[in-house]
């Protein structure tokens, strides 16, 4: 037995979730003091047309959200009193289905039997196919005896026309009865009723019908042993159906929970994975720079000065002076432009990733200005709170990160503003090598000076320094230009790196003590004695 309160505990330490929904809508179930039966089946087993018929043999309306149709008609979980009962309907679920109408139909249904003391499978005469699995696991939880039952519905369409072959029908209904206990293991405590709720059509659609409609077919129509059975419901045997019920129910949202945790968990894990790649991309692309930066610095170490040097030749120019900076802005400028690209095509490389799906879209959910903590009300079933896990995660990531500064992008490039975005390292040395010309050409006549006194020794290595700095400031733009792209391709990866991380450690956590929950609920507890 699943240990209700500790599944409880565990909830309310999810991140971003709450017992309140679970809890809310379970005791709006326990406060119910009628029995409570729900109908539950395929697509067109005919659950609609079976209550329809209830309802009007017990003198009830029909409601208005009652409809019968070949075709997907009850997408909603819908209750009614039918004498002593609160009788439920359910969507018609579609094991495998690929739409996601269908797949929340499948979910509202089977959701639905875990709040509920009587549950009644409604088959047709084929019995199950695709399904089988599924009804096989969902009788197999805890339901006391009596309280699962089957219905084999609309079985004038089974092959044998009671009005000529009455014995025939009989024996046919007898033998499917067989096949079903067979299939399923059932033994002879579980009710199983053999009914033809609308005998070749008779009422087709309608819902305005008085109960001598189906008269003439009473006789073998299998409704009144139906009938009969859910007036026999008896509130008195509440208890241990209620108890029952809230191990089905709390197992459920245990196993559902901790099955939609396990795939957060994978897209997480995925989207983290993501994120550390670009943080250690980053990491790699900024040594690069560094070492391009630092070996571009090192060259200007000597340069200034042997330029200068000869520029203090009379026979030496500005063009010289622009030829040397040029070179050297040319060599290291294309050291730079290749990690650049390298960078660029790495990114589109990792773009075309399928794992770059994931990791975008959740970007863009989180540069929404939608709040993804606040879910959507659903039916009150297993199936809605589960949806809402994902979401609830996404409120949890988004209150880790500032939603303000996801998906900030770096400034622009220090040196299009200075530049211009196409300016060359010629254009770029000219300016320099005409500022070296011009120190150079205000000290030229006190050459010989320079060259014995001592001061202006001094004074010409400050120049040098000076016509350095120049130069390095002239270069660092484009250091910084490069610098600014590796911020712009990684920030998204950096920015959310260390609360994915944060976020798949608290999954990790939950999921193994969620799964620790499940097996300590499978293991049979030891007996004391008194």
């Amino acid at each position: 037995m699943v240990d209700i309160d500790a599944v409880r505990g565990w909830l309310g330490r999810l991140p971003g979730e709450s017992t309140g929904q679970y809890v809310d809508h379970w005791d709006a179930f326990q406060k119910l003091d009628r029995p409570v039966v729900t109908l539950f089946g395929s697509y067109d087993t005919g659950k609609s047309s079976l209550l329809r018929r209830l309802l009007i043999d017990s003198g009830s309306a029909v409601p208005a959200w009652l409809t019968i149709s070949a075709r997907h008609e009850t997408f909603e979980v819908n209750d009614i009193e039918v004498g002593g009962c609160i009788i439920r309907d359910t969507p018609g679920f579609e094991v495998g289905a690929s739409d996601i109408r269908a797949q929340n139909n499948s979910r509202r249904a089977m959701a639905a039997v875990g709040l509920t003391d009587v549950g009644i499978a409604v088959l047709t005469p084929q019995l199950v196919t695709a399904e089988r699995d599924v009804l096989q696991k969902l009788f197999t939880q805890g339901w006391p005896a009596g309280t699962m039952w089957f219905v084999i519905s609309r079985f004038d369409e089974a092959g044998r026309d009671p009005e000529y072959d009455l014995a025939g029908y009989r024996e046919l209904g007898d033998r499917k009865v067989r096949e079903l206990r067979d299939l399923f293991g059932l033994d002879d405590r579980a009710p199983v009723f053999v009914v033809s709720q609308d005998p070749f059509q008779t009422a087709g659609p309608a819902t305005d019908l008085g109960r001598e409609t189906w008269d003439e077919f009473r006789g073998w129509d299998g409704m009144q042993d139906l009938t009969d059975a859910l007036g026999a419901v008896s509130p008195s045997a509440l208890p241990g159906w209620r108890h029952a019920a809230g191990q089905r129910y709390w197992t459920a949202v245990l196993d559902e929970t901790v099955t939609e945790l396990r795939r957060q968990l994978a897209d997480y894990t995925a989207q983290a994975e993501v994120a550390a790649d670009g943080v250690a991309r980053r990491d790699q692309w900024q040594r690069e720079l560094d070492t391009l930066d630092q070996a571009a610095r090192a060259g200007l170490d000597g340069l200034v000065e042997e330029v200068m040097r000869r520029s203090w030749d009379p026979g030496s120019g500005t063009d010289e002076l622009q030829r040397t900076l040029d070179e050297w802005f040319t060599r290291h400028e294309v050291r730079l432009e290749r990690l650049r690209q390298s960078i660029r095509k790495t990114k589109e490389r990792e773009r075309a990733r399928p794992s770059w799906a994931g990791f975008a879209s959740l970007i863009a959910t989180l540069e929404s200005g939608e709040n993804p903590s606040t879910a959507p009300e659903g039916t009150g079933r297993i199936a809605e709170h589960t949806n809402n896990v994902g979401t609830m995660l996404l409120g949890v990531l988004k209150t880790m990160n500032n939603a303000s500064d996801i998906g900030k992008k770096a400034k622009p490039a220090k040196v299009a503003g200075k530049l211009g975005p196409h300016l060359g390292t010629a254009e770029a040395a000219l300016p320099l090598a005409v500022y070296l010309a011009k120190l150079i050409d205000e000290h030229r006549a006190d050459r010989a000076r320079l060259n014995q006194d001592k001061a202006a020794a001094e004074q010409r290595q400050q120049i040098v320094a000076e016509c350095t700095q120049r130069a390095r400031d002239t270069w660092q733009p484009f250091v910084d230009d490069v610098h600014d792209e590796i911020v712009a391709q990684t920030s998204d990866q950096v920015d959310l790196d260390a609360s994915l991380r944060r976020l798949v450690e608290q999954l990790q956590g939950a999921v193994a003590e969620g799964e620790g929950l499940a097996r300590a609920g499978t293991q049979p507890r030891l007996e004391t004695e008194a």
